[in-house]
């Protein structure tokens, strides 16, 4: 604040620039968003050859991660026009044209933020509500943290486009009668409430996370990549911290770290956004003897293994079977249909089995997207015998892992 009276007072001077202060200040704006372009189209088109890869049709959420990343790219090419406009420089050190250019850039920059954010933190929460929407309860609440996010992008978009009147007065200051609130706060508040709203969507699937009957260490593994939305928190408070240090009366000078900031959080959005879905390129590292899951695991088949050989997929009597599971029911307990086609000498036709097993929520397995979901099951088969007559067989428990991604 000192700063800023002094310089509306006349008593600070007008200082040239320092050569090695601006190519710092330039590198650091044109390098982080550079790599953030790069890594967040690369994780993007990454997830949709996963898509493709496990033969899974795209979805809301990747349709709108595509759109949040679309609009996020906006930003870092206007933080990148900013470089040659001035940027880094004093704005006492800019050709007037430049700096005309410089204030409409910042305008457009500034105009991306939240439409971004809101579809990239959607569309995470839709990829949530795909793999754990088996209870209301949780549908509740990402349904809740939809609705406060589509909120707060409205309503920050609106006080952002308002924040001078007219609003023009942004980067045309000759208008005469114009009037501009403090950016610098309004930014802040705007930031802390983007902030809350990337706790929600880290805290949302926590709770189911950790409830999965699943063994300790891939729980562990699991949560840290959900929690790479930390990263986005972490951006987030940066660019709050980086507006309080804006001055409106030097724009080109103090403008950088919160512009680059910005073009970092909406890019880190997008990749944490991404990770998650690209397990199937690292599959060969979560492979883990009986736990059902192979090289096709991710999508290719969902199947129940026996206790035979991993990735079995053959019953009791040494039958091949490829069975379709689709799990029905309510929290606690899930029925189960499994369709088979079995080519043996008993030449049966096709048969269901019904089996029940105990679960905590219940799990649509026909697009196979899902994270491993383990649960033991208890499996009654009815056939016939040669003259026809149906004969019970014994149940047998087995344990089932299921993966979506």
């Amino acid at each position: 604040m000192a700063d800023l009276v002094d310089i509306l007072s006349g008593r600070l001077a007008r200082v040239p620039d320092d050569p090695d202060d601006v190519r710092r200040l330039q590198t650091f704006a044109l390098v982080p968003t550079i790599i953030i372009m790069v890594l967040s189209i690369t994780t993007y088109l990454l997830r949709l050859y996963c898509r493709k890869k496990t033969g899974q049709d795209l979805g809301c959420d990747d349709y709108l991660m595509g759109i949040g990343l679309l609009i996020s790219l906006e930003p870092c090419i206007c933080e990148i026009l900013l470089v040659y406009n001035g940027l880094g420089h004093h704005i006492w050190n800019v050709p007037k044209e430049q700096a005309a250019r410089f204030a409409k850039i910042s305008f457009a920059l500034q105009r991306a933020n939240q439409i971004s954010l809101c579809c990239i933190k959607v569309s995470i929460v839709m990829f949530y509500l795909r793999i754990f929407g088996g209870t209301r309860q949780f549908r509740r609440a990402a349904y809740a943290v939809i609705g406060y996010t589509v909120a707060w992008a409205i309503s920050t978009w609106i006080v952002n486009l308002t924040v001078c009147t007219p609003i023009a007065y942004y980067y045309d200051r000759t208008i005469p009668g114009g009037t501009c609130r403090n950016q610098a706060i309004s930014g802040s508040i705007n930031g802390g409430l983007s902030l809350l709203g990337d706790v929600l969507v880290l805290a949302l699937p926590m709770p189911v996370i950790w409830n999965l009957k699943v063994n300790f260490r891939r729980k562990v593994g699991i949560i840290c990549i959900f929690l790479l939305g930390v990263f986005v928190c972490v951006a987030s408070i940066v660019r709050i911290v980086e507006l309080t240090k804006f001055v409106v009366t030097d724009p080109t000078y103090t403008q950088v770290h919160a512009s680059t900031w910005t073009t970092i959080e909406q890019g880190v959005a997008v990749i944490s956004g991404n990770l998650p879905l690209l397990t199937p390129l690292f599959e060969r590292f979560f492979r883990n003897k009986g736990t059902g899951y192979g090289s096709s695991g991710y999508g290719k088949a969902s199947r129940l293994p026996d206790s035979g050989a991993e990735g079995s997929s053959s019953d009791r009597f040494g039958r091949r079977a490829n069975p379709k599971l689709v799990f029905h029911g309510e929290p606690g307990i899930t029925t189960v249909t499994a369709k088979r086609s079995h080519h043996d000498n008993y030449s049966l036709s096709d048969e269901e089995s019904n089996m029940q097993a105990d679960s905590t929520h219940g799990i649509e397995l026909e697009d196979t997207r899902a994270i491993l979901v383990k649960t033991q099951v208890t499996v009654t088969e009815a056939r016939q015998d040669e003259s026809g007559a149906p004969e019970s067989l014994p149940a047998e428990p087995r344990s089932g892992s299921w993966l979506r991604s």
